[in-house]
């Protein structure tokens, strides 16, 4: 088979390229995937869960940004005569993701080495295509994932917090420090499982109305949550006191004290 040149991995991409093998076969071990379940892999690299996930999924789009990695991973997918394992050189945040779709004509899985600089986009996008997804398994800078499981009261609580966990179910499958990567980051990751909720509770009236409330509320955390909804004059003073009122939400109160429940229907209240 052809020896391939180490490509180095790029900082301007935030690439970090898993180190160790057995790292990765952990990985795809906490991967409950079916055989005949079809993967989008974001940000292949050098292929460390490419070829792992081809073995176990029935088929694989391996999506990479670099192109000289993109070229690299096709010949040796070419090499090893992985007919399931196609490789797309696409930017995970400007390609279509329906495509995707169309191109794997089912549901499919998210799995990917986020870039930490586009964790949070990507991760946002993951909801907003949750129609066409399965769900996702992601790797993500520990800071970030301890955001997506913060609880009301706590530092890490936030907007990703309440915007993600009403659509999904958040869980760390596995932690690994800077050492598991090449070159090695400042700080230690969590691969989570990302799995969307069966049912949504309380409906949302007016999905866009709750993503302005999230985002007002965590604008400037330390507002009570009256000033900060008042912030921007969408609604006036006395529209947002009646729907406080409505909900049994103190004006006072800050945002990271409510839960998801609660803003949820507080959203609702300003929606009617």
């Amino acid at each position: 088979m052809k020896n391939f040149k180490t490509l180095p991995p790029l900082k301007s991409l935030g690439q970090n390229f898993l180190r160790y093998p057995d790292t990765a076969q952990r990985i795809l071990d906490a991967l409950p995937l079916d055989p005949g379940e079809a993967v989008v892999e974001l940000g292949a690299g050098q292929g460390a869960l490419t070829f792992l996930l081809g073995e176990k999924a029935g088929s694989v789009l391996a999506l990479e940004v670099d192109a000289g990695l993109a070229e690299q991973l096709t010949e040796k997918i070419r090499g090893r005569g992985r007919e399931n394992i196609r490789v797309l050189h696409e930017d995970m945040l400007k390609a279509d993701w329906g495509s995707w779709w169309e191109d794997l004509k089912q549901p499919f899985w998210i799995v990917g080495n986020l870039p930490y600089q586009l964790s949070t986009a990507v991760l946002f996008r993951v909801i907003e295509f949750r129609s066409i997804l399965k769900g996702a398994y992601v790797m993500l800078q520990k800071e970030v994932a301890d955001r997506l499981l913060g609880q009301p009261g706590q530092k890490a609580y936030g907007l990703m917090t309440v915007l993600i966990g009403y659509y999904a179910e958040v869980k760390p499958l596995l932690q690994l420090g800077p050492g598991s990567f090449f070159p090695r980051p400042k700080v230690s990751s969590t691969f989570l499982e990302i799995r969307f909720r069966e049912t949504l509770q309380p409906e949302i009236r007016d999905e866009a109305l709750f993503q302005w409330t999230v985002r007002a509320a965590f604008g400037q955390r330390r507002k009570q949550l009256k000033n900060a909804l008042t912030a921007d004059g969408r609604f006036p003073a006395a529209v947002i006191q009646e729907a406080l009122d409505r909900v049994a939400v103190d004006p006072s109160a800050r945002g990271e004290t409510l839960s998801i429940e609660r803003f949820v229907r507080l959203a609702n209240a300003l929606a009617t």
